[in-house]
């Protein structure tokens, strides 16, 4: 059953036990799952805290930049298709009529009486306004 040592089998043992290097492959050092998940989870907030902060940072940049367009606003849209509408904005003491498309934007109409600058109103109530506006300087 048992076959007898050969010499090529002491050698290889003798090899392996005598070679620090393969020694300290057998006593490699356990890693704990607990301590993996624990970098994992100090890493994951780190991550969050950078995105959080650089969120915060752009929404400061952004409010300041709102600021220097103070006298731009929109007054109403409606929309006409999928991805066309029109749009009164208002530029300073003008208001402008605009046709808004997924690759221009073409001024249709400035507007001498400018509509008021509700921003509560129903849709319906700016078109009517809209369309009565338009009328009236169509007929002046």
């Amino acid at each position: 059953m048992f076959r007898r040592p050969t010499a090529i089998g002491l050698l290889l043992c003798s090899v392996c036990l005598g070679n620090p290097a393969i020694a300290a492959e057998t006593s490699r050092p356990v890693i704990s799952p607990l301590a993996t998940l624990g970098k994992l989870a100090i890493a994951l907030l780190l991550v969050l805290v950078v995105f959080w902060v650089f969120a915060r940072i752009m929404r400061q940049l952004q409010g300041t930049r709102g600021t220097i367009h103070s006298g731009l606003g929109i007054v109403g849209t409606l929309s006409l298709g999928q991805r066309e509408r029109v749009v009164v904005v208002q530029a300073g003491d003008e208001q402008l009529v605009l046709g808004v498309t997924a690759s221009q934007i073409n001024t249709l109409h400035v507007l001498a009486k400018p509509l008021a600058n509700g921003g509560t109103e129903e849709l319906g109530d700016f078109r009517q306004k809209l369309s009565a506006a338009l009328k009236r300087q169509v007929a002046d």
